[in-house]
């Protein structure tokens, strides 16, 4: 009986408890503010890119970022990343040019994270779109790409032409 009393009494208390704790505030944002916020960042990437400007392009980068290329085995970290990147622009060959041609912005609910899909063609390819899937994290007012993907997104259509060219 003693055993029983004192698994109620510990139940109770810890139902007390824990019904007390103070329940986390979710702070209001302004969505079209972050977004517009964000688009500016957006904008500085690619217009860091298309100008090869490789300090204003890593500034964006976090430390702890993932990066990913269009090749299975492209996983990089920030300084394997910066150093490709660095190289590339170097190249006179490189031709740079992006034009986002369609953007899908995806907020968490702090407005202090966003996922972004920019879809577009490289100047030297206007046959596959390109895909970037970008994470951005806010740490105060500054918005900081902590993983980024591009891959080709071939139509339906094309798939079986690319099927058998690989073949």
């Amino acid at each position: 009986m003693k055993m029983k009393t004192i698994f109620y009494f510990l139940f109770l208390a810890m139902t007390v408890f824990t019904s007390c704790q103070p329940k986390p505030q979710q702070v209001p944002f302004d969505t079209v503010a972050t977004k517009k916020d964000l688009t500016k960042t957006l904008d500085q990437m690619y217009r860091a890119y298309n100008t090869r400007n490789i300090q204003s392009f890593l500034s964006l980068m976090a430390d702890d970022g993932l990066f990913c290329g269009t090749d299975s085995k492209n996983l990089w970290d920030k300084a394997t990343y910066s150093k490709l990147m660095t190289e590339m622009f170097a190249d006179p060959k490189f031709a740079p040019g992006i034009s986002v041609d369609q953007r899908e912005i995806r907020m968490e609910k702090d407005g202090n994270s966003v996922l972004v899909v920019d879809q577009f063609f490289f100047e030297w390819n206007k046959k596959i779109p390109v895909r970037h899937i970008v994470h951005f994290v806010r740490t105060g007012d500054k918005w900081t790409c902590n993983f980024l993907s591009t891959t080709y997104v071939p139509n339906d259509e094309d798939m079986e032409k690319i099927f058998k060219a690989v073949n």
